[in-house]
C-alpha cells in the first residue's frame, strides 16, 4: 500500500513541484505588496517563516560584519605596507644625505688645504684595508684614470697619511706612515731640527722619530712636521706629537715615540697631492 502511494507521488512529483513553486511565488508576491490587511494564509506563512528570517538576518549581519572587518584589515595592511616602504625609502635617503654631508665636509677641507698650501688635491674614498698584520695599507677609489701614480703623497687636514705604492685604472694602494716600511723626513717644529720618521708598531699605531744629528733635542709634546726635503711630501705638513723619548744606554742617539695626528682607524676620505694642474 505504502509502495503504491510512493509510486503515485513520484509519478506526480513534477506537477507537485510546479504547484509548490507557484504557491511560493504567489506568497512572495502578496507579501511583497504593501497592504494594511493580509490574509490568514499570508499571516500563517509569515509566522512560519519568521524564525528562519530572524536566523537568516542574524547570519547575514554576522557575515556582513566579518566582511567589513576583513576589508578594514586589508586596508590597514595595505596602509602599513605603504608606511613600511616609506620608512625604508626615508632611511635610504637619510643614509645618502649623511654620505653627501661627509663628502661635502671633505671637499671643504680640501679647499681649505689648497688655500693654505697652494696644492692641487684629489679627494678619494677609502674602500678597502689590508687584512695583514705585517703591513698597513688602504685602497682608495682613485687610480691612473684620475692621474694617480706611485709615489704621490696622501694626506688629510689632520696630517699626512701615507704614499701611493701602486695603482690600477680606478684604484690605488696607499702605504700608511705607521707601516714599518714607511720612512719620511721630518723636523721638530719648535727647533727646526731634522729627524727621520719611521713606522713604529702597527698594532699601537705609533711612529718613531730618530735624530739626524747628535745636537738634536726632542721633548715630550713637541710637534713633528714634514721637512719638505723629499719629493713626496710638501713642507710643514703635520705628522704627529712626541709622547715619549727613549734613550739608549750605549748610544748617544735616541728614538722619540710619536703619536700621529691622523686617526687611521676612522679613515674614510683622503686627499691625494697631485702635480699642479692635474687634479
Amino acid at each position: 500500500m505504502v509502495k503504491k502511494v510512493l509510486d503515485r507521488l513520484l509519478r506526480w512529483k513534477i506537477p507537485l513541484i510546479i504547484v509548490l513553486v507557484l504557491i511560493l511565488v504567489g506568497t512572495i508576491h502578496y507579501t511583497s505588496v504593501p497592504r494594511r490587511e493580509i490574509s490568514r494564509l499570508e499571516g500563517l506563512w509569515r509566522d512560519v517563516l519568521s524564525p528562519f528570517q530572524w536566523v537568516a538576518s542574524k547570519i547575514g549581519g554576522f557575515f556582513q560584519s566579518q566582511v567589513a572587518e576583513i576589508n578594514q584589515w586589508r586596508g590597514l595592511k595595505e596602509r602599513n605596507d605603504e608606511l613600511e616602504q616609506l620608512v625604508v625609502q626615508l632611511e635610504a635617503e637619510v643614509f645618502e644625505l649623511r654620505n653627501y654631508r661627509r663628502e661635502n665636509e671633505w671637499l671643504r677641507e680640501a679647499l681649505d688645504f689648497r688655500d693654505e698650501g697652494n696644492h692641487d688635491l684629489l679627494v678619494a674614498e677609502v674602500i678597502g684595508r689590508s687584512p695583514s698584520n705585517w703591513e698597513s695599507t688602504v685602497i682608495v677609489n682613485r687610480g691612473q684614470a684620475h692621474g694617480v701614480v706611485s709615489g704621490m703623497a696622501v694626506v688629510t687636514n689632520a696630517g699626512i697619511v701615507g704614499t701611493v705604492i701602486n695603482s690600477s685604472n680606478y684604484t690605488s694602494t696607499v702605504l700608511l706612515i705607521v707601516d714599518a716600511q714607511s720612512a719620511t723626513g721630518g723636523l721638530v717644529q719648535s727647533s727646526g731640527d731634522l729627524v727621520l720618521v719611521e713606522g713604529g708598531q702597527i698594532d699601537q699605531g705609533t711612529l718613531l722619530a730618530r735624530p739626524l744629528s747628535r745636537d738634536t733635542a726632542v721633548e715630550v709634546g713637541d710637534v713633528i712636521v714634514t721637512s719638505g726635503l723629499s719629493r713626496i711630501y710638501p713642507k710643514n705638513l703635520p705628522i704627529g706629537e712626541v709622547v715619549a723619548v727613549e734613550s739608549r744606554q750605549y748610544d748617544l742617539s735616541f728614538a722619540a715615540v710619536v703619536h700621529p695626528f691622523v686617526d687611521f682607524t676612522r679613515l674614510e676620505y683622503v686627499l691625494i697631492v697631485m702635480p699642479q694642474g692635474e687634479s
